[in-house]
């Protein structure tokens, strides 16, 4: 629980995004202007509505509440923490704001119903929300909502999106994706990539606030930042530059998920049936693929992928890199078995980054650290090779898949640039391969996924750098 309470550094971020104003107050009473010529004015009492369950800041300003939940619209109007009174103190005197939220653990059933009252990290101040967010929300139920972990697809269509309504950093983030799908998919959605990153920073700015809690959390804020992680790690997918992003998130998943089992008595999660270990998940998940023992890949391509990182070794300096790179080596090795074997060894990959300390971890990722770069394009190059395996569960599990997995090509793209030129050459071969695994996406994209054309010439003019013209035209590219 160490590592989880220390996570908070790499969690928060410097942008803010303005709130958005919703319509005025209601009229309390309608006063004349027109001057009055006697002698003695006669004053006109405002008529006042009481709101005797009204929230606590337009019980203090006097003014009628118009007692919606989770904030009323004069709070959202002017930005301000919106509180009720709880149901016993209704018919007092209200000095104080309401008491700490109960134990999710107690045995009140309400607490299963009502997730607002009991997570402190609705008390955020919210905001209100423009019609552009209202698309992001039903692109992310439509079309970008996440699908882990395995056996709790669902729980995406109906109680996380409830769940949100209370969780700040969840909304947030389920508005990030939904943005960040929009800004690629749209005819005009670049316009929609600051909110994808506004979004994304007060998601993170609010999670941090949770996980810093470590121990202390309750579990409904921890379902709350599990499932912040999960949509996170999807957005992640959608930002050209987004591969360090992705393992700071995967790492959040794999810390949140560690914090269910660090007590005697199992914590059970709220939001998800299937919260387990890495170990228990992986097993789970390899019960749906074949158990053939089949390779997925060409014997030839996988040894000279793993040459390649042989030639990293020597640069290799922290136990980061070297749990990386064994990581790597046997989930190539893998591929030339079956898709359980890939699978098994991609949890090993994740694993290594949620077990690191959070000071190891940030120098394994920090800009600078060009050797970690160079590892990481052989996991752009392995989670490419392993779309087959990817294929199967979709299909075992009855998902719809929605294309886009081709904008992976991004991060291996920012990686190379971003490398000495004397550290390049190293990563040639890989990136060879990645391209030439991303040659059929493009008339797959085409086919059965029109709405991707725009960001699709990105990946044609990608391969048209890296492939020779002949076989471009054996792709019809």
């Amino acid at each position: 629980m160490d590592r989880l309470q220390d996570s908070p550094d790499y969690f928060t971020s410097s942008f803010h995004c303005s709130p958005f104003a919703l319509d005025g107050e209601e009229p309390i009473g309608n006063i004349s202007k027109t001057p009055v010529l006697h002698p003695r004015i006669n004053r006109v009492k405002r008529p006042h509505t009481k709101s005797r369950r009204g929230c606590y800041s337009c019980k203090n300003r006097r003014v009628k509440c118009q007692e919606t939940k989770p904030a009323c619209a004069n709070c959202i109007r002017k930005d301000l923490d919106c509180h009720y009174p709880a149901e016993d103190q209704e018919r007092g005197v209200v000095t104080h704001k309401r008491s700490t939220p109960a134990s999710p653990n107690s045995g009140d059933s309400s607490s299963s119903t009502s997730t607002g009252s009991s997570l402190s990290t609705a008390q955020i101040s919210l905001t209100s929300f423009t019609g552009d967010d209202l698309r992001f929300w039903h692109h992310f139920l439509v079309d970008a909502r996440p699908h882990l972990p395995f056996g709790d697809e669902e729980s995406w269509l109906s109680t996380i999106p409830a769940f949100a309504h209370d969780c700040p950093h969840l909304l947030h983030a389920i508005l990030s994706l939904g943005a960040s799908y929009c800004s690629l998919t749209s005819p005009s959605g670049k316009q929609h990539y600051p909110s994808a990153i506004a979004h994304r920073s007060q998601a993170l700015q609010s999670l941090s606030t949770t996980i810093a809690k470590g121990a202390d959390a309750t579990v409904l804020e921890m379902d709350g930042a599990l499932a912040t992680c999960y949509t996170l790690t999807f957005q992640a997918h959608h930002m050209s530059d987004g591969v360090v992003d992705f393992a700071v998130m995967v790492r959040g998943c794999g810390l949140v998920t560690d914090w269910y089992f660090t007590q005697p008595e199992t914590r059970e999660s709220r939001l998800f049936k299937n919260v387990k270990s890495v170990q228990h998940m992986g097993e789970m998940i390899t019960g749906w693929l074949p158990r053939g023992v089949y390779p997925l890949c060409e014997a030839e391509k996988i040894e000279t992928c793993i040459a390649a990182l042989d030639r990293l070794w020597p640069l290799l300096e922290t136990e980061a890199q070297v749990g990386f790179y064994n990581a790597l080596r046997q989930a190539y090795a893998s591929l030339l078995l079956s898709h359980r074997h890939a699978f098994m060894q991609l949890v090993v990959i994740y694993a290594e980054w949620a077990r690191l300390d959070n000071v190891s971890f940030l120098q394994f990722i920090a800009p600078g650290n060009h050797v970690s770069r160079a590892l990481f394009m052989h996991y752009v190059v392995l989670d490419a090779f392993m779309q087959p395996v990817y294929a199967e569960l979709m299909t075992s599990r009855n998902i719809g898949v929605g294309g886009g997995r081709f904008l992976i090509y991004r991060w291996a793209d920012a990686i190379y640039t971003g490398l000495p030129r004397d550290m390049r050459e190293l990563v040639e071969e890989p990136l060879w391969y990645l391209a030439m695994d991303m040659l059929p996406e493009v008339e797959r994209h085409r086919e059965g996924f029109p709405q991707w054309e725009r960001e699709l010439g990105g990946l044609v003019e990608w391969l048209r750098g890296r492939v020779s013209k002949d076989i471009l035209e054996m792709y019809s590219i």
